[in-house]
C-alpha cells in the first residue's frame, strides 16, 4: 500500500533545488537584513 501525504499545511518536503539556493543563507549569510551591523548588511 502506497502512502500519500495530505498534509502541506504543516510541512512539505524541501526541494533540492531550493535547498542549494538557500544554502548559503542557512551556513553563512545569516544576518538581519535590517540591522545596521555587518552581518545584516552583508545579507543584504
Amino acid at each position: 500500500m502506497n502512502r500519500i501525504y495530505l498534509d502541506n499545511a504543516a510541512t512539505t518536503p524541501l526541494d533540492p533545488s531550493v535547498l542549494d539556493a538557500m544554502m548559503p543563507y542557512l551556513t553563512s549569510h545569516f544576518g538581519n537584513p535590517s540591522s545596521i551591523y555587518s552581518y545584516g548588511r552583508e545579507s543584504r
